[in-house]
């Protein structure tokens, strides 16, 4: 019998007792705090940041802490907030193309490619499931478009308290678009020298003082710089917010997204291990652009062929209602449901095979099958945060309670064919190519997965300003507990066909934030995360693994806000343990169990394995003046194993896929001051990855724009031109894709 943790006690206490203080505040109402003009239409200021305290790239508060509308002087957490208005500027047109420009943020994949894609690592570990306004995205490889997000904010560190199952890294954040209070329209049109082409329209429309909408409408298309490779997206979006009464407010957005691409081959499926990579960078089968032994393979060399085919549908739809009940209490209730829908038809590259050739060893071909994916998750989440503020003996004190329900259901059909005609370099033709499109082949069934996730997470939440409002003071605790069931009829095994397994998980942040002056904070803090229990594994003893992979984390950092909050700087030194982390068992764990090595057979897991990062980051934005700004990021980080019985060896290494050791970007913006070249905007960019990477090397890219704005029939217009890559190097962005080469965009947009 599972008794209930003292934390749900805690919780359920914590609940009471807010309701008798909500009961007598509604008996002896204060004064409601009238909205400002900027908030009539949009939302109540305690649950939305969009334009709050923003200048420019520079924005002092963010959600992505406690859930709730928070300066983040007085946050003693990590946090880094990316602005739509820097979006714009990088020319940013997904989340991955952001993330070049985070601090302690390492980009796995690209989202235009064969594998799962939109993967990040955030402080060292892998963070596949980012999230949206707050809430859990269901799959790994969702898509997001620039045009729909207003900002994105990065927390970094075991972030539980607010996100529930998360890897201990850190979250990425992404906040949609909400409607302007005044009417406006943007339309834009781009296009790069690959042919890329695209359309975005966007527009503001307040129906009256009560109701605002806003509708987004991108239409993208065109090929792409490596061979066979294009992407064709089309995103519908739609958002409207009402105000019911003076101190109610709904909120409801919607987006589609219908994606059809032949996507590029990642660098697994490019070069695998193989006696080629002798000849590679450090050995790790980077090929590409590599004279090898007078075997010359191109940089855009794509063995997968042109008939790849990725169809991803994305509908995401969520609503709020937000309720100020007094000068104390406030709530917020939301609703959201997503659906994605994948089907990915795909050769597979297993291993490149050699021939030698006059004595030198050079590639012969590549082993291929082909694969066809069909995936769909249904995701239902609801959310509830109750709001207290107060005040005693001097102390201001704000209370979150907050309740969280989600509910996944994935069902996954994967078939994959026996080996193809064997690639052959130098061949213009891969019969392959034509015969992963005869649907007779696909005779092996691979995967008929039906999972099903129930999970439910309560938090108390406290930010305490004590006397002088100096010392800030953030204590709080989530309690998460779930099912999640797995079947797969064609498993090989019992536990393969049918799991349960059970969640059940505590995570508590505690910080502080000391202002120093008026333009200084210094802060520390501690906080745990968990990442779930793991799924189709049993122990030596043929149990289900029931441990949960969990992360804890401590931070101590400065926060600085000069010239009228012009001056933003975020920098902290940190350290991430990941625990439970699971291995193969080999033979030597069975002997030391006293069992059979001989009887007990099959995969069996132990959970033993351990990780830590640390290092320092820092990211600061810059108002110079109405002309000038500039934003910059440094990362140092040493991310490694510090325990695998069954692969000594490996301790005190890297982490498999790891980032390097030191990261740093930098971003400028000059509008030419005066009437003489009024208008006129420069860009310049610079994004720097070490050699330290274990997996992939190094790079210094730069990156330039320049942009004219006027004023063309009575219609504010900018032509704006972009380089990218602007030394044409051969880079890889991350473990998996390679970086573009230059490539040059134009740009026209109108606002009216």
């Amino acid at each position: 019998m599972n008794r209930p943790s003292n934390t749900r006690s805690a919780v359920l206490a914590a609940l009471t007792l807010f309701a008798t203080h909500l009961a007598a505040g509604q008996n002896n109402r204060p004064a409601a705090v009238p909205p400002s003009a900027d908030e009539q239409i949009v939302a109540l200021p305690e649950f939305n940041v969009s334009g709050a305290g923003e200048q420019g790239w520079v924005a002092t508060n963010a959600l992505s802490g406690t859930r709730t509308n928070m300066n983040l002087r007085e946050l003693p957490r990590s946090i880094q907030v990316v602005t739509s208005e820097f979006l714009n500027d990088i020319g940013a047109l997904t989340l991955t193309d952001a993330t070049d420009f985070m601090s302690g943020i390492t980009n796995v994949g690209n989202q235009d490619q064969t594998n799962d894609n939109n993967t990040y690592q955030v402080r060292g570990f892998r963070q596949n499931k980012p999230y949206r306004n707050g809430m859990r995205e269901p799959f790994a490889g969702m898509l997001f478009d620039s045009a729909t997000m207003d900002r994105v904010e990065v927390l970094k560190g075991p972030s539980s308290l607010l996100a529930g199952v998360a890897e201990p890294g850190g979250m990425l954040n992404s906040i949609s678009k909400l409607p302007r209070p005044k009417r406006e329209t943007s339309f834009t049109v781009r296009g790069d020298n690959w042919g890329m082409r695209r359309g975005e329209l966007d527009t503001s429309i307040p129906l009256s003082p009560r109701l605002a909408t806003r509708l987004v409408l991108v239409r993208q298309a065109g090929d792409a710089w490596q061979q066979f490779s294009w992407a064709n997206r089309t995103v519908y979006y739609g958002s409207l917010s009402y105000r019911l009464a003076e101190d109610t407010r709904y909120s409801a957005n919607a987006e589609y997204i219908d994606y059809l691409a032949c996507p590029p081959a990642p660098r697994s499926t490019v070069a695998s291990s193989s006696p080629l990579a002798a000849f590679t960078w450090h050995r790790n089968g980077a090929i590409n652009g590599l004279d090898l032994n007078g075997v010359y393979i191109p940089w855009d060399f794509n063995p997968l062929g042109p008939n790849n085919r990725r169809t991803q549908r994305i509908f995401r739809a969520g609503n709020q209602v937000e309720h100020r009940f007094n000068a104390v209490f406030s709530v917020r209730v939301a609703g959201n449901f997503t659906r994605m829908h994948r089907v990915d038809r795909r050769l597979s590259g297993t291993q490149i095979s050699t021939k030698v050739v006059n004595g030198l060893t050079v590639p012969a071909g590549t082993a291929l099958s082909s694969t066809n994916d069909d995936e769909t998750v249904n995701t239902y989440t609801a959310q509830g945060d109750l709001v207290g503020r107060f005040k005693y003996a001097g102390v201001s004190h704000q209370a979150i309670l907050g309740a969280e329900y989600i509910d996944t259901d994935n069902q996954r059909i994967r078939d994959n064919t026996p080996a193809l005609t064997a690639y052959v370099f130098g061949a213009a033709v891969q019969p392959a190519w034509t015969e992963m499109l005869d649907s007779s082949r696909y005779t092996l069934p691979n995967n008929r997965l039906n999972a099903q996730a129930r999970r439910r997470g309560y938090s108390l939440t406290n930010v305490f300003a004590l006397p002088g409002n100096r010392l800030h003071v953030m204590a709080g605790v989530r309690h998460d507990e779930g099912t999640i069931i797995n079947r797969n009829p064609i498993g090989l095994d019992a536990l393969a066909r049918y799991q349960k397994v059970k969640e059940n998980a505590d995570s508590p942040t505690f910080g502080a934030a000391y202002r120093v002056n008026e333009w200084l904070s210094v802060y520390s803090s501690s906080s745990r995360s968990f990442a779930g229990v793991p799924v189709s594994a049993i122990d030596i003893y043929g149990k289900p693994l029931d441990k949960q992979i969990g992360g804890k984390g401590y931070d101590v950092g400065i926060k600085t806000a000069l010239f009228k909050n012009r001056v933003f700087l975020n920098a902290a030194g940190f350290q991430v343990d990941q625990i439970n982390g699971t291995r193969q068992a080999v033979t030597s764990d069975i002997i030391a169990a006293g069992l059979d090595p001989l009887v007990v057979t099959g995969a069996r897991s132990i959970q033993d394995v351990s990780a830590r990062s640390r290092g320092w980051e820092a990211d600061v934005t810059v108002k110079a003046s109405d002309y000038y700004q500039i934003a910059g990021t440094y990362t140092n980080l040493h991310a490694y194993v510090t325990a695998n019985k069954s692969s000594p060896s490996a301790v005190g290494g890297p982490l498999s896929q790891g980032p390097g050791r030191e990261s740093w970007s930098f971003f400028q913006k000059l509008d030419v001051p005066g009437n003489t070249l009024k208008g006129l905007s420069f860009t310049h960019g610079v994004v720097f990855r070490d050699s330290r990477r274990p997996t992939v090397p190094g790079f210094t890219r730069q990156d330039a724009g320049v942009s004219y704005r006027t004023t063309l029939l009575r219609q504010r217009v900018t032509v704006g031109v972009r380089v990218q890559n602007l030394q044409d190097i051969m880079y890889w962005e991350g473990f998996q894709s390679r970086g573009a080469p230059r490539t040059t965009s134009f740009s026209l947009n109108s606002r009216f």
